[in-house]
């Protein structure tokens, strides 16, 4: 099992103060782990992957990879991302194209969360999460990671979770993502990490003693 980091308070997000600690829990799949966001895009992580990606003769997903990582480090530092992460890799095996964000949100003062949201999903359907027992909101979006050689296919799913207040202002957002694979079994092979991050997501819980004294 493992327990998250710091959620950022709204006086942080603006740039002054300290941390708010809003510790949570999540169980991952044998072999995951959580990295540091800047060592998914520059640390030995990224450098191992991409080297067994080449020893297994996967040209194509070397220039998919880069593309991808390139596109998580701009979006990760817009949304502050604060821990990753990524599933396990096995000697001379492509690692599992999937990896896990968490950034913290704050509801602005003058938006709802309903409005909030819709900006979010930028017209993607939001539902409340079915399958947690933590209270959350989810929605998923199909992209495209694209660099001078290629394009791929992705599927995104983004699940928002209310820090439990009386008036919840403050979330943690985590944000799955699955490259899809090319070929017939590609979109099957994607739908399967698809769940697979779901359920990595109910098994989310808040470590509610330390949200209390927060």
């Amino acid at each position: 099992m493992e327990e998250g980091g710091d959620l950022m308070s709204l006086r942080d997000d603006l740039g002054g103060g300290r941390a708010v600690p809003t510790p949570y829990t999540i169980l991952c799949p044998p072999g995951w782990r959580r990295i540091a966001p800047e060592d998914l895009w520059d640390g030995p992580a990224k450098e191992a992957a991409l080297e067994r990606l080449k020893a297994a003769g996967r040209a194509d997903l070397v220039l998919q990879l880069r593309g991808l990582l390139a596109q998580y480090r701009r979006a990760a530092k817009e949304s502050k991302v604060f821990e990753v992460y990524v599933p396990p890799s096995v000697e001379d095996e492509a690692p599992l194209p999937a990896v896990l964000q968490v950034s913290p949100f704050v509801l602005p003062a003058t938006t709802s969360w309903d409005e909030a949201l819709a900006r979010l999903a930028r017209g993607a359907a939001v539902e409340q999460a079915d399958f947690t027992e933590t209270p959350m909101w989810v929605w998923r979006r199909d992209g495209r990671v694209a660099d001078q050689e290629t394009t791929i296919a992705s599927r995104d799913s983004y699940f928002m979770v209310p820090v439990p207040e009386d008036s919840p202002r403050r979330a943690l957002l985590f944000q799955h993502s699955v490259l899809v694979p090319g070929g017939e079994e590609g979109p099957a092979a994607a739908e399967t990490l698809v769940l697979l991050g779901d359920a990595i997501m109910s098994t989310m819980h808040w470590r509610t003693a330390a949200v209390r004294e927060s």
